[in-house]
Formats: structure tokens, sequence, C-alpha cells
């Protein structure tokens, strides 16, 4: 056997033969042959001193000097308290599952700050490198990086108050605040948080509890615990809320509940958006560059005396009702929603044996405000605009757009959607239902309170696109502004619906069921001239308050008299209509065609063509009207200035005249009354015609 070695000045072999070694020089890198048992090879090199190769050699430290750097490093980040704040909020105990996000705001070549996150599992954070690294940690554990949907234990409530730059905290040390906070929970009654934080600028206050796991059920009962404990939003409680059948009064437990919260917080500048499960807070230790301070320990005195609470301790003390007060309150809907469900299948069978058809009423889930239900009309606004029906490419689109916004705005379910949308869209509506039953099984998880994660920030599941998005699939990006919005599609546009401040809030007596402002201003004008009447018929100002029981009071019916007293008046004394006048029921004359001026005549049948003019007509026709209803109830214009009688359609000869003022309301002064619309006689001048019956004055109609 050879042994060949390259490079080989000088070497031994030694071979085991028979017990014995037998030795043979070998030269110039060849072995000489030998028996093939067992060989062993030794190779002699010649002495040479220990060199290391590496060219840095030189430029390392000594291990003693490289242990005291890392001690004087670990000294300047305040290792230790980072560790100890990681061990109280995340122990290393059995049954701790999940992984914890530690976190840190870095600024990249562009200028722009960006956070930067590291996964660590919860055995190695204490002595982890990331550690010393971060400068927030997160409250929750997850399968990976932090998210809604990777949650997999939950183990604390958090309250972030930005209360340095409060008026009642202001110039106030870190432990005086928390003392404030204390002393407010402890009057309230209320469990105090296992530690307070100084963030360098506010405090974080935090309720430690046993590990959760994140079940379904548990992670609503834990959202909810949070969000009633940071107390009413805007730190007002409120008496009437919104429901699914519109608003009913708040129950007195809540009211008191959200009181007493709002106190414990009022003026600390609390963040009530800091309640997603995803949430990171500020590390123990970690340099704030935004007040030049290091966050650290306020309360208790040391993290060795951080206490962990029992959650359904805190949930008792932070929620309005206990699960027992929930149980009754859950039985009481029930018996009022089963005799509902009884009178509705009453009402049902006496219309069926009547043979009257029964409607249902559905029901619909409101929300605040009118963004998606404006959505709603803007889309089928765009469908009217393509022509009535989407071009080809964009029916399933826009549907599914529309059941987006429906499902925002109303509810339902794949059925309902495609039952109202196949029509206008164009479709088959078993195809449609397919394709919406997404949609529709999205809307579930989100009305079972399912969250996703989007950038760190916890947000609905359900589908929700934005104006620009919408208007890029839909292909109306290149469509000018004002073409959308003579279509009624404004509310695609990034502004929304452009309205004056007159129509908003025209809009909103509307919808609250308000008297329109047209209709109460001329209901007090009419109220004020009828009082100036009386008062200039001799009437004392008790006679005319009596008069007006039930209707107005009295400084409301001054105010009238005020009013009408104002307007500038005049008195029509001759004016005369087109003969095409309709007249109603009642003889009562509308506006003639292509005229601008109101007319109101009195009860009376106009006569035919050919007959007699008003001044053949007996006295007994048509009352006379009070000679001061000749001053006071001219003819007025609509703009408070006099108006006269010649207008172009009513030219003298055209039909019969009068002698004498007709009294008349303010009218639109450039659009006619249409001739379906007739304006009704005031009540009081009905009163005053009928109060005498003296010579009669000749209308024209």
């Amino acid at each position: 056997m050879r042994l060949p070695v390259p490079g080989l000045r000088q070497g031994v072999a030694l071979a085991d033969f028979e017990g014995g070694w037998d030795t043979h020089h070998v030269a110039s890198g060849r072995a000489a042959p030998v028996p093939s048992w067992t060989v062993v090879a030794l190779f002699h090199f010649p002495a040479i001193a220990p060199a290391r190769l590496d060219p840095f050699a030189p430029m390392l430290r000594p291990e003693a000097e490289l242990v005291a750097i890392r001690g004087e490093y670990q000294a300047r980040v305040n290792a230790s308290p980072r560790a100890a704040h990681a061990r109280a909020l995340h122990p290393d105990l059995p049954g701790v599952k999940g992984k914890v996000s530690l976190m840190r705001s870095t600024q990249g070549s562009d200028g722009e700050h960006r956070w930067e996150t590291r996964v660590v599992t919860v055995s190695e954070l204490a002595t982890s490198d990331a550690l010393l690294w971060a400068t927030h940690v997160s409250m929750q554990r997850f399968y990976g990086a932090r998210g809604s949907t990777s949650l997999v234990q939950l183990q604390s409530l958090i309250a972030d108050c930005d209360c340095h730059d409060q008026a009642e905290f202001r110039g106030l040390d870190p432990e005086e605040m928390a003392g404030i906070l204390i002393e407010r929970l402890r009057a309230a009654g209320k469990p105090l948080p296992s530690y307070i934080l100084f963030s360098g600028r506010g405090l974080h206050l935090v309720w430690l509890h046993q590990p959760l796991m994140a079940a379904k059920g548990v992670t609503g009962r834990h959202r909810a615990v949070q969000r009633w404990m940071l107390g009413p939003a805007g730190g007002k409680a409120a008496e009437i809320v919104r429901t699914s059948g519109g608003t009913r009064r708040q129950d007195p437990e809540v009211v008191a509940h959200e009181e007493t919260m709002a106190a414990v917080w009022r003026g600390t500048g609390l963040d009530r958006a800091a309640t997603d499960t995803a949430r990171v807070l500020r590390l123990a230790g970690s340099y704030n560059g935004k007040s030049g301070k290091v966050a650290r320990l306020v309360w208790p005195a040391s993290w060795a005396d951080v206490e962990r609470h029992d959650f359904e301790d805190l949930a008792s003390s932070f929620l309005p009702f206990t699960r027992d007060q929930m149980a009754c309150i859950k039985a009481e809907r029930q018996a009022e929603y089963d005799i509902r469900e009884a009178n509705r299948q009453a009402r049902r069978a006496v219309a069926e044996a009547t043979g009257i058809p029964f409607v249902e009423e559905k029901q619909h889930r409101r929300i605040s405000g009118g963004y998606w239900p404006g959505i709603v009309k803007a889309l089928d606004a765009v469908r009217v605009m393509w022509g009535g029906t989407p071009p080809e490419g964009r029916r399933d689109l826009w549907a599914f757009l529309s059941a987006c916004a429906l499902a925002q705005s109303e509810g339902g379910d794949a059925a309902s959607w495609a039952e109202r949308l196949a029509g206008p869209a164009g479709l088959p509506e078993a195809e449609l239902r397919t394709s919406l039953g997404a949609t529709e099984r999205v809307l579930r998880r989100h009305e079972n309170g399912e969250t996703r994660d989007h950038d760190g920030v916890e947000r609905p599941v359900v589908y929700q696109y934005s104006k620009a998005r919408m208007l890029t699939l839909l292909g109306l990006t290149d469509v000018p502004e004002e073409n959308l919005r003579a279509a009624g599609a404004g509310a695609l546009l990034p502004g929304g619906v452009v309205q004056s401040e007159r129509e908003r809030s025209a809009e909103r007596r509307a919808e609250a069921g308000a008297t329109p402002l047209v209709v109460t201003v001329s209901a007090r004008l009419a109220d004020g001239r009828e009082a100036l009447a009386l008062q200039a018929a001799g009437k004392s100002m008790r006679e005319i308050v009596s008069a007006f029981v039930g209707r107005r009071g009295e400084t409301s019916l001054r105010r009238a008299m005020a009013e009408a007293a104002e307007v500038p008046v005049e008195t029509v004394t001759e004016a005369a209509v087109e003969t095409d006048c309709e007249t109603s029921e009642d003889g009562s004359v509308s506006s003639p065609h292509g005229s601008t001026t109101s007319i109101v005549a009195v009860p009376g049948a106009l006569p035919p063509s050919g007959e007699p003019t008003a001044s053949d007509t007996p006295a007994d026709a048509i009352p006379a009207r009070p000679a001061a209803v000749s001053i006071l109830f001219p003819t007025l214009d609509p703009q408070g200035g006099p108006r006269t009688a010649s207008d172009p359609g009513m030219s003298v000869g055209s039909g019969s005249r009068i002698e004498g003022a007709v009294a008349t309301f303010p009218g639109p002064r450039s659009v006619p009354l249409a001739s379906s619309l007739r304006p009704p006689l005031p009540a009081f001048i009905v009163r005053l015609l009928a109060a005498e019956t003296s010579a009669p004055a000749r209308v024209s109609a």
C-alpha cells in the first residue's frame, strides 16, 4: 500500500505486523510497501514558532478587556431594568406560550423613520441582545410577529396617559402624577394597576393578569373589559345611545359606571384608541428621544413587588354588569322578544283570516353617520350614468362594490344582496348570490368581533375600499368631477357631496323630523298679521292672547306681530287675471299660468265664460271684506319690497276686476305657482270675511 503525501519531505511510517513494529523510511513523498494490516502514519514537522495568520490579530482586545467593555455597554443601555421589566411582563413559567415582539424606530437613508421588529421567545427574552436594542415591547403574546390574527395569549390591560401636557399635571414629577391616579382609582373602588411606568413623557398603567388563551369568546370579553375600563368616548357619559332599531335611553347602571370612569381619567390625556391587542408600550430603561429622558418604573418601588390580578376580578370591576346581571338582562330581553314575536304571529293570523297580505317588517342595522349609505346611492347614480346597466366587464365589480356598501350600511346576506342587485347589474341572481358568498362570510366574521392587523393597526375584516380605489376599479378616474357630481355620484369624490351650510342644516332638520323653516316663518307671519288685524279692530292684548290659546303663547305672539309689522306692505287696488285659471272644489282660484303674482280668492265659483261679471254678481255671493283688511293685508313682495299689480300676464280688460284689496301671501318672485298647486285660504281671513256681510266686492279670478 502506498501513501502519497504531496510536499512531504520527511516522515516515518509505522506498521503493526504480528505484534512487532517494522520501520520504513519514506522519501520524496512516496511510501515504501508495507504489510496490508493497520497502518498509522505519523508526520514530523520541524519546530516552528506558533503564529496567527489572522491579519486583524493585533487589533483584538484581551478577553478581560472585552468583559469590561460589555459590562459598561449594558450599564449604559440599562440592561438591568430592561431585563427586570421583561421578566415581570413576560415571565418564563409553565403554561406560557407564544412569542414577544421587540420594536424600535430607526431612521433610513431617506430620512424616514420606520419601525423594525424582532421576535423572540419568552424563554430567551430576558437575555436576548434584541432586548438591549429595542425601545418598545408587545403587551400580549403571538405566534410570530404581533397582529390580531396571530394572537396566542392575553395577559394585560393597559391605559396610556399623556398627562405631561395637561393643566392638572403640568410641572409635576412622575411619582406625583402616579399618586393622583392611584388616589382616584381608590376613591372609585377600582383595582390598582400592577405597575405604573414613566415613559419619558406620560404614564403607562398596566394591569397584569393570568395568561388566557386567545379563544373567540375570551378575546371578545377581554376587549370589552379594556374598552369599558377607559370610560366613555369624549370623557362624558351618554344618556342616549344608538341601537339597531333607532335610539334609546342608556341603562342607569351604565351611565353611573361611565361617570365613575370619566372622573378617574378626567384631565389625564388618556389615549382611548390604545385598546388593540397588538399594542406595544415603551420598555423600561429605554431612552425617549422626544423628551431626552429614560423610561423607568414609578410604582411600585421595585419590579419584584409587581402583582398579577385575576381576570374575572378585573372584569367585575371594570364592566358595568356582572355575569349574573348580564344573564338576567338577556333573559328579560328574550322575554320581550317572545312577546313581540307572539304579537307578530297574531297579526299574521288575523291578516290571513281576513285575506289581507301580511308584510314582514325588515329590521336593518343602523350605523352612525351616512358615509356608506351615500356610497350606495353614488354607485347607483354611476349605474344610471352608464345608461341603466354597467358595461360589460364591470358588472360583477359594480355589484361587488355595491354589496360591500350595503353590508356596511344595512347588513344582510348574499341572497338579499343578489335579489336587490341582480336586475340593475344585468346578472343572473343565482350567479351573483354565489359570487357574493365570500362577502357574506367576511361580514359574519366582522359581526363576531374579528379584526385584522394592517401595518400594526387593528382594522375590521370586512371589505372597505377607499373612494379613490373604487373610482379606479370602475374606470372613472378620467371622468370630470363636475360630471360625476351632476350625475349624483359626488359621494365617490375626495370632497364628498358638496353642500352649502344651509342645505346641510335643512337636511339635518328634515332627518330629525323638524318642520321646514319656511313653513314655520310663514305660519308665524300669518299669526302676526291676524293679531295685528284684531288689534286694529279694537281688541286688547289680553283678548288677542286669549284668541290664540293653544296655538301660540304671548311671547311668541308678540314676536310674530313685530315681524309682521316690519314687513313693507301695499294695497292691490285692481288686478286682472287670465281666463284659463283653474278652480278647486271649494271655489278657490289657483294662480294663472305664466303669472308671478300670488292671489288668493275667497270661496265662490267663477262665472262661466259669457256669464255676467263680478260686478253683476248678487250681494250674497262673496262676503264683503272689512275696511281694515285693505290697509293691513295688501299684496306683499317676497323680498320685503312693494309690488305693483301691473303684471304682464294680467292686462286690463283680460278679465273682470276688483274694487278694493284682496289679501295675499308672499310667494316666489321668479317661479310661478303651478296650476296644480292651490294656495290655501288663511283661516283668519275666512273668519274676517265671514264676520261682515256688507256690500260685496268684485273679485277677479
